[in-house]
């Protein structure tokens, strides 16, 4: 049974309290009543049938922006999937059910989410992490802070000058906070009660880092967007069923409508905690965001010139893991093969930006005559002698 259109009992719990302030970023602070005035005029200005939904903003839009645009629409709200379950696509959630609103409320109560609260969002807010919290504090009652679209420094800056509850984002945004405020030193310790972190692994290592650092409580937030979240700290929300066969997680929830989903590589101990041990697709993400190397090396390897490409993975503190290409372009044609920022620039086209290698080594092989891709033509050398790296070159990744 459905209870709840989204942006219409939205709207209705903003109008109770026009003056208490929503939300607050390097522009100022907006209030309830101050965003329900954008809502109406972007509600007028365009037709239902030609009003753009949250798929069509940018993935740098504000969280003024996604809210007015959620706000306006007609229940049906649109989040970026991040590939998980299948090939990224655009979710589409209409009203909520019982079901589904209990499992959000045990979310929001498990993290620490209060009325009257300072939530800091890092996230964006057109994916399903960053709308999860901006429509959630609205729910709440809470004030948002939007750290979403800016540069490291802006928002070490807003944090300090907001001093929030509670702070969320993918482990990169809480790595570059956490370098920012200790290199811009203020002198003042920044205390935050409740980090959460989600859309990516967190490592025990930046865990340990920001508990020291904000003197705060970390929640690790595990899910997808097909599925919605499924644990706080390794133990499922209330109306998740979690399963392990064979090394990958199947998952049924509210928001699966009765399905089962396989997402991850992962386990469950004895005493039910889960634990993910990686991507059952072998897809990557880095920094959160989702990338196939084996389409990756597909295209490099098509280009006229380039002889062999191999992708390597290696350990990155920033970003979790980071991708490293080395390209071995054929010696009598490297006058016209693609240079380094050519091959980056096809596969930000082709695949997406999330897929372009952080690193792309080039190299050149020998004059050859025959057939480039034939034994003459030589083979590549071993493409790393660290054994923290990964090798996704090999056939069937």
């Amino acid at each position: 049974m459905k209870l709840l259109t989204p942006s219409a009992a939205l709207r209705a719990r903003l109008s109770l309290r026009p003056r208490a302030v929503v939300l607050l970023d390097l522009r100022g602070t907006l209030t309830a009543g101050e965003l329900l005035d954008q809502v109406q005029l972007h509600r007028r200005s365009r037709r239902t049938a030609d009003r753009p939904g949250l798929g069509a903003l940018p993935a740098n839009a504000s969280l003024r922006q996604v809210l007015v645009t959620a706000l306006a629409g007609n229940g049906m709200l649109e989040l970026r999937s991040s590939g998980s379950t299948g090939s990224p696509r655009t979710e589409r959630r209409g009203p909520l059910s019982v079901a589904q609103l209990a499992t959000l409320a045990d979310l929001g109560r498990r993290i620490g989410m209060r009325r009257g609260q300072r939530i800091a969002c890092a996230a964006p807010g057109v994916h399903g992490h960053g709308l999860l919290v901006s429509l959630g504090s609205l729910a709440l009652g809470a004030t948002l802070v939007d750290l979403s679209h800016l540069p490291a420094p802006q928002r070490v800056t807003l944090l300090h000058r907001s001093a929030p509850d509670l702070l969320t984002g993918v482990p990169v945004h809480l790595v570059d906070l956490l370098t920012a405020d200790r290199a811009l030193d203020r002198g003042q310790a920044l205390h935050i009660p409740r980090v959460v972190s989600g859309s990516d692994q967190l490592s025990p290592g930046l865990r340990a880092d920001l508990a020291r650092h904000f003197r705060a409580r970390v929640h690790d937030v595990y899910g997808t967007t097909e599925t919605g979240s499924l644990t706080v700290d390794g133990t499922p929300l209330r109306g998740v069923r979690l399963r392990e066969v064979d090394g990958l997680l199947h998952a049924r929830t509210p928001f699966t409508a009765g399905q089962e989903l396989v997402t991850d590589r992962g386990e469950i101990t004895a005493d039910g905690v889960v634990r993910v041990l990686g991507r059952a697709d072998g897809t990557l993400s880095s920094g959160g965001m989702v990338h196939d190397p084996a389409s990756v090396l597909r295209l490099l390897r098509s280009q006229r010139g380039v002889l062999e490409a191999r992708l390597r993975v290696v350990p990155d503190d920033r970003f979790g893991v980071r991708t490293v290409a080395e390209v071995r372009l054929l010696g009598a044609a490297a006058g016209t093969a693609p240079g380094t920022e050519e091959l980056r620039a096809l596969v930000r086209d082709q695949l997406g930006a999330a897929s372009v290698p952080r690193e792309m080594l080039l190299s050149t092989e020998g004059p050859c005559i025959p057939d480039p891709r034939s034994p003459e033509c030589g083979q590549p050398g071993p493409s790393s002698t660290d054994p923290s790296s990964t090798d996704l070159s090999s056939p069937g990744r």
